[in-house]
């Protein structure tokens, strides 16, 4: 599992010297095709992500780089967490282990982490919608394990497979988590029709119920550059649950004084201004 972690980051870290941070004019043949979405479209939607700022200050919790993220410090109570994507870092998931009395990790990729703490659950199968014995549906895990629990914490790092997931799954679910956290893949694909529906759908679904609080885009992959706007394809949002938000008026300042690159040898992607 470390092998192929280090691979992986080690190829990340190649494409980016080898391509630069902005993506060449043959990204953009190969993504713009017929029926392409229209800059403008996706733009709207991007607008649409804006981080507010509420009245719990951001903490940040798990390893320093990658690994880390900022939640709002509004985990009093906190029941169990649910973490789909399990890295050979699991500093997160050891922290949230300290606060929250159950916490629940799958994988179907990997053995179990050592190192878990006994409130801490491995299930060795994928998230997601396919039917297929190494999977399981996000709802049914959930439901399996905290059927009556709306005092949750989500993190999930998936690799793509987050918008089949959260674009179809039922409000409710989404209700049960009080804090959301995400990391969102493969914004080079958005000019494709069928993604864009995914990726905004996936949005739409979340804000029926959440507030973003948080925006961090992940360094980890190659710049988009776009009509002047640098977009990074891979980006980390943070989520609070609307009822526990009494205020919301002002747009959170970006980037937040915590927030750190999650490979500290490239430079963060500067905030588009839509975003700041």
């Amino acid at each position: 599992m470390k092998i192929k972690s280090r691979l992986s980051k080690l190829n990340h870290k190649f494409r980016f010297y080898k391509k630069s941070k902005k993506v060449s004019k043959e990204f953009f043949k190969n993504s713009i095709k017929e029926n392409a979405v229209p800059w403008i479209e996706i733009k709207s939607v991007f607008q649409k992500l804006q981080p507010m700022k509420t009245e719990y200050d951001l903490i940040r919790m798990g390893s320093d780089f990658d690994g880390g993220y900022l939640l709002p410090d509004d985990l009093q109570n906190l029941e169990a967490s649910f973490s789909p994507g399990v890295n050979e870092e699991i500093g997160f998931d050891l922290e949230i282990s300290k606060i929250c009395n159950r916490c629940y990790l799958a994988d179907a990729s990997v053995d179990e982490p050592a190192g878990l703490t006994p409130n801490m659950n491995f299930l060795k199968k994928f998230i997601g919608n396919d039917q297929d014995p190494d999977f399981i549906k996000f709802e049914e895990w959930v439901n399996n394990n905290e059927p009556q629990s709306n005092n949750l914490i989500l993190q999930m790092d998936i690799e793509g497979a987050e918008y089949d997931i959260l674009s179809r799954v039922p409000n409710g679910i989404l209700e049960k988590f009080r804090i959301i956290l995400i990391e969102f893949h493969d914004l080079n694909k958005i000019f494709n029709r069928e993604y864009f529906e995914k990726f905004k759908h996936t949005f739409e679904n979340l804000e029926k119920s959440h507030t973003i609080c948080h925006l961090h885009c992940n360094n980890s992959a190659p710049y988009i550059l776009f009509d002047d706007t640098v977009i990074a394809p891979v980006f980390e949002l943070t989520y609070l649950r609307n009822d526990r938000i009494n205020s919301k008026v002002e747009k959170a300042i970006l980037p937040h004084k915590l927030d750190q690159a999650n490979c500290r040898k490239i430079p963060d992607p500067q905030t588009p201004n839509f975003w700041q």
